[in-house]
């Protein structure tokens, strides 16, 4: 039978709205007292690594969610700033305008903001740029809040694998330390 971990919610503690957790191990009989107290550590720290990387990978993903939106941001205030009247649509004739409102326009759509395109997808009105240019303001602000918490969880997590590793690598130099004592005392 091999070592089981089980992951608990740790009931009535959520930090930044996130659940805190906590782990049990067992499957580690007919070990001696110290084999099971290291087994069970490492298994415990190895648990932790994995959650901590998938933690990892959600900042990731955030950050990249965080660039885009930023880019999409900047074309629109680059649209928006070209425009003088409230109801002036973008003027700029130039293609690469016209490409950078379609790219802003793929990035918002693919997080649920939406921007309205004239002529044939080249061109915005002002209502609409600042409008988008808001919505997206919004979402990057949510999107950051949520980063600084998954941020906080994240580093609880190294700092519970790191202590599941000392503890681990004390136990391993204790009995290491004992084995030491018995020989030189033979």
């Amino acid at each position: 039978m091999g070592v089981l971990i089980e992951r608990n919610n740790i009931d009535g503690l959520k930090v930044y709205g996130q659940q805190q957790v906590d782990y049990t191990v067992s499957g580690v009989a007919h070990q001696g007292y110290d084999d099971a107290v290291r087994t069970a550590a490492l298994k415990e720290s190895e648990a932790i690594e994995a959650e901590t990387q998938a933690y990892m990978d959600i900042l990731s993903a955030r950050q990249q969610k965080l660039s885009e939106l930023g880019d999409a941001l900047a074309i629109l205030a680059k649209a928006v700033t070209s425009m003088k009247a409230k109801s002036q649509t973008s003027s700029d004739k130039s293609s690469e305008m016209a490409y950078d409102l379609q790219r802003a326009q793929s990035i918002l759509s693919k997080y649920g903001i939406s921007l309205s395109l004239t002529d044939n997808n080249t061109k915005v009105t002002r209502e609409q740029a600042t409008k988008a240019q808001n919505n997206c303001q919004y979402e990057m602000d949510n999107e950051n809040n949520d980063l600084q918490q998954d941020m906080v969880t994240a580093q609880g997590l190294v700092s519970k694998r790191d202590n599941a590793f000392s503890m681990a690598s004390k136990l391993v130099k204790k009995v290491h330390g004992t084995a030491d004592l018995l020989i030189n005392n033979l």
